[in-house]
């Protein structure tokens, strides 16, 4: 066996490395540093987060296919590495504003995050059965820790058991599709198993196509695998829910176009047809059901279903301008749903903090600056000018409408407006009703909350008016 390939491997994973060894510190920190080791902890995961991505903006595309054909490192890799580790970093920040008023910080949450991140950057590179089985379990049974981290709390206890035995049931039924497929080819690398797939029984690949990508879809709250999502959202910590809700989604969105594109490409009208049922199921439900939420968290529950929805209207009518709308929205959707969760350490009731839209009321009055920025957010959410969920939803109808997919389109665009009597009602509670006088809600925003709605006010805007900015790295780093 030649070592020196592995040896040289290592510099094309050095930010995964660096996690890891960060993830080792804070964990020794938490453990051993008396005195507030936990948020010693929370600030070596933050730093290790920043220096992964500074590693990761140094790292060059591999030539090919890294330890013995399990990884890969293309610029797609990067991307999506790229928006998982912004989006671990946000919600670290967060937490920071989250644990000095809830008093109890649970600092193994911290290394949790980043080994979670570690298995979702692993998964993004994957080009082996086996490699992306062990590195989706990793950030799946550390993010099912990560919702129940509050296990003497009714509602986090019953988001970690509820998120880990449904989790465990899609894990298993991708595992079923990945045996269907092995046992056709004998094969575990992407590269080979697409070659003996030519001359396999087609309805066995197809079911274990379907399996697998059932499983996948679990974790990206896809109707019908969604039914874990309000329940887990509200259960967990907030700012666990931000990470719940942004990383897994995008990695399992990479995961599902590198096997579309490598390994089932010759099944592209099943898979086309599959995710179109599932794009329309998902914008009708996740909308509809939000419309009917006064807790905030469950609202944006519901909302990340829809949106979810959304990214598989660029996977039914896949081509190249589709690849750049998925990959152009997934990072807007990360930036725009951390900032939408941030909302929710706005207010301040006795010792934790408010959950419902009326808790929002008189928010204008008091933060007229930081109102200003959730109108912003919402204006990204709902698809409206000139931000950069404008351009993401534009784009993705676009190329819906060049597939000549037009119901999926006008489905799309409905969604849209459906979606604007929901998030609006959170806008209208800031600027036209005044504060509750029986249980008024104290408006607090901390240096943490205040930079990531700074930092998501400005991408979300300078991405919607000068959109190449982040048209131009999606499109050179697309798999089509």
């Amino acid at each position: 066996m030649d070592a020196s390939a592995y040896t040289r491997g290592i510099i094309y994973i050095l930010p995964e490395v660096l996690l890891l060894l960060a993830a080792a510190l804070a964990l020794f920190v938490h453990l051993f540093l008396k005195k507030r080791g936990y948020r010693a902890a929370g600030l070596i995961s933050l730093a290790g987060l920043v220096i992964g991505l500074l590693a990761l903006a140094r790292t060059q595309a591999s030539p090919g296919e890294i330890f013995a054909g399990s990884l890969i490192v293309d610029s797609f890799a990067l991307y999506f590495k790229a928006v998982v580790l912004v989006a671990g970093a946000l919600s670290i920040l967060l937490a920071f504003r989250f644990f000095d008023v809830e008093k109890q910080e649970p600092g193994e949450a911290y290394p949790l995050i980043l080994l979670a991140t570690i298995g979702m950057t692993a998964s993004v590179s994957s080009v082996d059965l086996v490699s992306l089985y062990v590195s989706f379990e990793l950030f799946a049974v550390s993010t099912y820790i990560l919702a129940g981290i509050f296990k003497k709390e009714k509602r986090s206890a019953e988001a970690g058991i509820k998120y880990f035995f449904l989790g465990t049931l899609s894990s298993g039924i991708m595992l079923l599709g990945m045996a269907l497929v092995f046992g056709l080819t004998g094969q575990t690398n992407y590269g080979a198993v697409v070659r003996h797939l030519a001359g396999a029984n087609d309805h066995i690949a197809l079911t274990g196509m379907i399996l697998f990508f059932a499983g996948l879809f679990f974790k990206a709250a896809l109707v019908p695998f969604h039914m874990w999502t309000p329940d887990v959202y509200e259960g967990a910590p907030t700012p666990f829910t931000v990470f719940l809700s942004t990383a897994p989604k995008a990695a399992v969105f990479a995961i599902l176009i590198r096997l579309m594109a490598a390994v089932f490409p010759r099944f592209e009208v099943q898979w086309s047809s599959i995710f179109q049922v599932i794009a329309l199921a998902s914008m009708f439900w996740g909308n509809i059901a939000a419309l009917q939420q006064r807790n905030i968290k469950r609202l944006l529950a519901y909302s990340s279903i829809a949106h979810a929805g959304y990214l598989a209207i660029g996977l039914a009518a896949w081509s190249e301008g589709a690849s750049t709308a998925v990959l152009f929205y997934v990072f807007i959707y990360a930036v725009m749903n951390s900032a939408a969760f941030s909302i929710l350490l706005f207010s301040k009731k006795g010792s934790t903090f408010g959950e419902n839209i009326d808790d929002m009321r008189g928010l204008a009055r008091s933060a007229p600056l930081a109102a200003a920025c959730v109108v912003v957010i919402l204006l990204a959410l709902t698809g409206i000018p000139p931000t950069a969920g404008f351009m993401g939803k534009y784009l993705l109808l676009a190329a819906a409408v060049e597939k000549k997919m037009y119901l999926l389109a006008a489905a799309g665009a409905l969604n849209s407006v459906i979606s604007l009597f929901y998030y609006f009602r959170i806008g209208r509670a800031m600027f036209m009703e005044d504060a509750s006088e029986s249980a008024p809600a104290e408006f607090s925003l901390r240096l943490p909350v205040k930079i990531v709605l700074a930092i998501s006010t400005l991408i979300l805007l300078a991405a919607g008016i000068l959109p190449s900015v982040l048209m131009k790295p999606a499109a050179a780093s697309s798999l089509f």
